[in-house]
């Protein structure tokens, strides 16, 4: 009763964000049909496709591409699933997209704790809203695979060990685990960020983690090739950015036996008779988030400005005369609680009583900012601006914001500090 109470009381405030990114989705999925024909092109075309005559193609959803990529590899997973079980099911579309790229397996449940019930199922679908932590209405060994898309990376590292452990309570013996997500590798080259992701996982760590849940991995594939595995070189993310060493068709290709250099890692595992390692993975995956928490609250992007190497630390230097945002980010989130996030500045023009920036903090549903201080040069040349704020309720899109307000040139480093206050 306790644990029903709950969900309805926070499924209301995080449903929010999950409700856009469902539309947005919807959305993605409405474009599949215009801009296959093309991807199939780009990947299968002819020498008349790409002589000097040839038109320009059409420009390439890269949310489309990465869907269809997955769905692809959505076909080719263990067949003969009569239990299926989806971790993170967004809406009603996603029944019918298992469908089309799976097969319609005798029973289907959806375990979702952000998005409502969809109003119209298929009658072999049962609904469950929880957490992906909690599948404690399911029976042990009860499943014969377990498909959890995009998102693990959406769980806090409590959740996670969590997710793994009844993944391994429900799945009987020799029963498959699929799970695909961003490559923290390629992320963090890329600065990526999305606004609902805590952190992604690197193939060494979620290939250990699985072990340690009883799994052994069967299958890694990658999707969408983002870094030269002869080079080391980071290629863009945006597939109609032009790069002279690589066309889309060949990222697409040679990501399937690269993942260790792809955006997105697709892991397939079975389940052992092996015993669940409970502490082994809270002290792992602890260990992972002491690692991939800092380096994700430093994901910022610079906007007015030029970058400065000083030492050790990227400088964003903004001369006078110029306003609007320095550096933004990381867009991540945040679990409620109190914080303190502090940016440093270079104010190398001397006292004043006039600011030359402001600092906020910005969540990305809420209007105005949840925390702000304007920067006043002092005597010291390079201060400190930190900046304490609460939230009360887990937020999304989480962003720490400079903005200049053109009076004087300043430099700010690009990396803003973060830290719980009072250990909450």
């Amino acid at each position: 009763m306790l644990r029903h109470l709950l969900i309805r009381l926070v499924r209301p405030a995080a449903s929010q964000w999950r409700r856009f990114m469902v539309a947005e989705v919807r959305r993605d999925l409405a474009k599949l049909d215009s801009v296959q024909s093309e991807i199939l092109r780009l990947v299968s075309g002819t020498s008349e496709h790409i002589g000097s005559n040839a038109s320009p193609p059409a420009v390439m959803d890269i949310n489309v591409l990465l869907h269809q990529s997955r769905s692809a590899l959505l076909r080719s997973i263990p067949q003969g699933a009569e239990i299926f079980l989806s971790v993170g099911c967004a809406g009603g579309w996603y029944f019918d997209w298992i469908e089309r790229c799976y097969g319609r397996p005798r029973r289907h449940i959806g375990i979702e704790y952000y998005a409502d019930r969809p109003p119209l199922l298929p009658d072999n679908v049962t609904w469950i809203a929880n957490s992906a932590s909690d599948m404690s209405e399911l029976e042990r060994e009860s499943c014969d695979l377990l498909f959890s898309g995009q998102n693990i990376e959406h769980l806090w590292p409590d959740e996670v060990v969590g997710f793994l452990i009844e993944a391994a309570r429900v799945l009987h013996a020799g029963g498959h685990l699929v799970v695909d997500s961003p490559n923290r590798v390629l992320t963090a080259a890329l600065n990526w960020s999305h606004p609902e992701h805590t952190v992604e996982f690197t193939l060494e760590e979620i290939s250990r983690l699985v072990f340690l849940a009883g799994f052994d991995v069967t299958r890694i594939s990658g999707i969408w090739l983002c870094r030269d595995p002869a080079s080391g070189r980071i290629l863009p993310f945006n597939p109609n950015a032009e790069d002279p060493g690589w066309s889309v068709a060949e990222r697409l290709i040679c990501a399937l036996d690269a993942p260790a250099h792809s955006f997105i890692w697709w892991l397939e595992a079975s389940r052992t008779t092996r015993s669940v390692d409970a502490s082994g993975l809270r002290t792992t995956m602890q260990s992972i988030f002491e690692t991939a928490w800092p380096e994700r609250t430093r994901r910022m992007v610079v906007g007015i400005g030029q970058i400065e190497r000083r030492k050790d630390d990227d400088w964003v230097v903004c001369p006078r005369g110029q306003s609007g945002a320095v550096l933004s980010g990381p867009s991540m989130p945040l679990r409620a609680g109190r914080y303190r996030c502090t940016f440093r500045l270079d104010c190398p023009g001397g006292p004043s009583d006039a600011p030359v920036a402001r600092c906020e903090v910005n969540v990305s549903n809420i209007d105005t900012a949840v925390a702000q201080q304007d920067v006043v040069p002092e005597i010291r040349a390079v201060k400190d601006v930190s900046i304490e704020f609460e939230l009360r309720q887990v937020a999304f899109g989480v962003q720490f914001r400079c903005i200049s307000y053109g009076t004087a040139s300043f430099a700010c480093r690009r990396e803003v500090a973060l830290m719980t206050v009072n250990g909450r």
